[in-house]
């Protein structure tokens, strides 16, 4: 595989616009001139690896997809940058969600969830289990926020 600063720049730019940044904003999050970002967007320039891990955390991705355009975690770039493109407040909240789904799934799993479900099924049921509890406003779902020190 043959890797060419055009093929990174396409890549740059077209997560740039998927995230909704202005060239102006990228560069100034990743510390760079916006001048330079263009020559880089542009396959003008090359980066050194200084400044390839400046862009990929800005742009909340790694650097093997800006280098070969694919991931070793694939399947989770789609909700990676979803999530990214929220304000950083909304981020940390949808953290604390993941984490305390997580940790409803080991609670439910301790507590010898019925093995006759498939794994989808275990899946739907934990993740209905957990929607339910946060509608109603369940005391299971506080008590995980305390234990794992979410909630003050």
């Amino acid at each position: 595989m043959k890797i060419t600063n055009a093929a990174i720049g396409a890549r740059i730019r077209q997560i740039r616009e998927e995230r909704g940044y202005t060239r102006e904003k990228l560069a100034e999050y990743a510390d760079i001139s916006a001048e330079f970002l263009w020559e880089v967007e542009t396959g003008r320039k090359g980066l050194k690896a200084q400044n390839l891990g400046k862009l990929a955390e800005a742009l909340s991705i790694s650097a093997d997809y800006l280098l070969f355009g694919k991931s070793s975690f694939k399947e989770n770039e789609n909700v990676h940058s979803m999530i990214a493109a929220l304000p950083e407040e909304i981020q940390q909240q949808i953290g604390k969600m993941i984490t305390v789904f997580i940790d409803t799934v080991r609670i439910s799993t301790k507590n010898n969830l019925e093995s006759n479900f498939t794994d989808d099924e275990q899946g739907d049921w934990l993740f209905s289990r957990f929607c339910f509890m946060i509608i109603e406003g369940r005391s299971e779902i506080q008590n995980i926020f305390q234990k794992t020190h979410y909630l003050k």
